[in-house]
């Protein structure tokens, strides 16, 4: 459940639909914009993000989601962002990106280091571009890691490499 500006008064009632008239799981969320580690953008800066998590869990969300929807958060910013959510919420945090800058995987391993709980991923062959950091590299980056996931990267491989070759028949669709 997101608002592209954050507007509460039209996440906090879809929150509450989800959970009192299906049962089901609300992940409220946050779409992250500008750069929290620049002292100059004011608007958006950790202590926006940090309201905005608390009044998201507060309207009875299960999951916080961070939705950057246009690879803007740098790792060094996910970092402090995660870190300062984790000692301010306690509900899950799930991390959404797109791999427009090509930073993004890096981005992913300073939220593990920082305590997300969870990230997005696109196997090897549908990545990139517009969709999600690589599953297949990020495996590899958190290899020996605490946060390690025991995954048979050769099935991996053989996924990704199914996938690039149907890719190759919307390669007229593809962002560029």
């Amino acid at each position: 459940i997101f608002d592209s500006l954050n507007w509460m008064k039209s996440i906090a009632p879809c929150i509450e639909h989800v959970r009192t008239k299906t049962g089901g799981l609300a992940e409220g969320s946050i779409c992250y914009t500008g750069d929290i580690m620049d002292p100059k953008k004011t608007k958006y800066d950790l202590k926006y993000y940090v309201q905005l998590a608390k009044d998201i869990e507060n309207a009875g969300a299960h999951i916080l989601g961070i939705k950057d929807m246009a690879g803007l958060l740098k790792p060094n910013a996910a970092f402090e962002l995660i870190s300062a959510l984790k000692s301010e919420i306690d509900i899950p945090i799930h991390l959404h990106t797109h791999d427009t800058s090509s930073i993004q995987a890096a981005m992913y391993l300073k939220a593990a280091e920082a305590g997300v709980d969870v990230i997005d991923v696109a196997l090897g062959g549908l990545s990139g571009l517009t969709s999600q950091p690589n599953f297949n590299s990020i495996l590899e980056i958190f290899q020996f890691h605490e946060r390690a996931n025991k995954i048979d990267t050769k099935k991996l491989e053989e996924y990704s490499d199914y996938w690039e070759l149907v890719r190759n028949y919307y390669y007229p669709f593809e962002s560029g």
